[in-house]
């Protein structure tokens, strides 16, 4: 702005006055001028697009931020979701293992329990089958025995005091297993074998009518039984708990040693007299 001011130099007091009304209009105008100039130099930088698309950078760059912070913490979340499951998956895991193994060890425990009855079931057949040759031999003798003709006098009296004899040494050399084998084939385990079938073969040696009167009595005695082995058990405790010889248990159930198994059937022996004792008995009645 150009602005030509004349200045006249008055003359007086009137004109001292003019100057000074100069000077203040002068300095009014330069404020205003100033003023005015400030303004419009603060509205124009607001209406450059420059800074209105920064602005707006900077709101969309802000909203970009918290959408990315929002999807932050839901990816987050869903990793704590998907780490709980894998925990989760984990534990069932480890279950299902334990049950295999568990499944696992029955199976082994379960063939052991097969195996050893196998072995059990041989042995008990083989036992089976010396029992029966036993008895095979014992009744053909016995009937060679009965076949033999009978005599008079002196001879009778003869063969009745060696029929006792021979009934004992084929009793010896037949033990009480002898017994065990006329019984039937489904004959169960733990039930008692009635006496008359453990005292059979001395009516078969001829011996008199009157030397067997003792069987009347024979209720009197336990019959031959047998235990199942439990748990713990071993051939001493139970040849110990029944008051029964160690070796004579053994010899009665055909073992060669002292290894039992859980379930097995072990026979006692039975605790009335023997043959011998009978037959001398029946010697002195008469």
């Amino acid at each position: 702005m150009n602005t030509h001011l004349m200045y006249v130099q008055p003359a007086g007091q009137g004109g001292r006055l003019a100057q000074v009304a100069f000077r203040a209009v002068l300095i009014a105008s330069l404020y205003a001028a100033l003023l005015f100039s400030v303004g419009c130099g603060e509205l124009e930088p607001l209406a450059e697009p420059e800074i209105m698309d920064l602005q707006l950078t900077i709101d969309t760059l802000k909203t970009q931020v918290r959408d990315t912070q929002r999807n932050l913490n839901e990816l987050r979340t869903e990793l704590e979701a998907r780490r709980q499951e894998l925990a989760d998956a984990q534990v069932a895991r480890a279950q299902l293992e334990g049950r295999v193994r568990e499944a696992e060890r029955r199976v082994a425990e379960a063939r052991q329990v097969i195996n050893l009855q196998r072995e059990e079931l041989a042995a008990a057949r083989t036992e089976r089958e010396r029992v029966s040759r036993n008895s095979a031999l014992l009744q053909s003798q016995m009937r060679k025995m009965q076949r033999r003709p009978a005599r008079t006098g002196g001879s009778q009296d003869g063969e009745q005091e060696t029929s006792p004899a021979a009934a004992d040494s084929a009793a010896k050399k037949a033990p009480k297993a002898s017994a065990m084998s006329a019984l039937p084939a489904d004959w169960p385990y733990g039930s008692e074998i009635p006496v008359r079938m453990l005292v059979t073969p001395a009516a078969h040696v001829g011996v008199s009518t009157d030397s067997m009167a003792i069987s009347d009595d024979r209720s009197e005695f336990p019959a031959m039984r047998s235990v199942s082995v439990k748990s713990g058990d071993t051939l001493w405790n139970i040849a110990h708990r029944h008051h029964v010889d160690l070796e004579q248990l053994k010899s009665l159930n055909g073992l060669n040693d002292d290894l039992i198994v859980v379930g097995q059937a072990i026979w006692l022996p039975s605790k009335f007299p023997s043959n011998e004792t009978v037959v001398q008995s029946s010697g002195s009645s008469r």
